[in-house]
């Protein structure tokens, strides 16, 4: 028997439309931005807006595919770099945004958001109210932590708006158009 359209549900759908709402917004902003548009940062010691958009899309692969076990691998690995400007970082953590000598352009990270999307979506369809409560283990640097998938997916949620609201001010910093927030 098919499991539940979970996502039928009037007010998780408002939850799910909200998260993919902000997406749109967000890809509205960052299609028509330039290289030079796309490596604006606050200052020199903070991520460009390419490096944030990469981080928001690469955390979705990460806890989607690494944390709860979900989507194809390809799409975890098409945020994997062959090496870090990072110091001290492991090349298997890093993503996108830690290799600064390889930027990524509009195009690029709309087919990330896009296709992470569909892999976010894709699982809250599926998933019951019972299925979000589910406990995973996750291990990292030698600790041990449980969560739930409805603890990942607020946890994302939390992680897009605090870096939109960044692209958001850097954007309306060059009086380029932002997302409403």
């Amino acid at each position: 028997m098919t499991p539940p359209d979970q996502a039928a549900d009037p007010g998780f759908r408002a939850v799910i439309d909200g998260w993919h709402a902000h997406q749109e917004q967000l890809l509205a902003c960052l299609r028509p931005l330039t290289a030079e548009q796309l490596a604006l940062r606050p200052s020199p010691d903070h991520w460009a807006i390419w490096q944030l958009a990469s981080n928001m899309a690469g955390a979705r692969a990460h806890w989607f595919h690494e944390v709860l076990g979900e989507g194809d691998p390809s799409i975890r690995d098409g945020f994997r770099v062959g090496s870090t400007t990072v110091p001290g970082l492991p090349l298997e953590d890093a993503g996108w945004e830690d290799d600064e000598t390889h930027p990524r352009s509009a195009a690029e990270l709309a087919g990330a958001f896009e296709a992470t999307w569909a892999l976010v979506d894709g699982c809250l369809r599926r998933w019951t109210a019972d299925d979000l409560v589910v406990e995973l283990v996750r291990e990292y640097g030698g600790r041990r932590k449980v969560v739930t998938r409805a603890w990942v997916i607020w946890r994302l949620a939390e992680h897009e708006l605090q870096h939109g609201t960044e692209i958001a001010l850097i954007l309306r910093e060059h009086g380029l158009p932002t997302l409403e927030i």
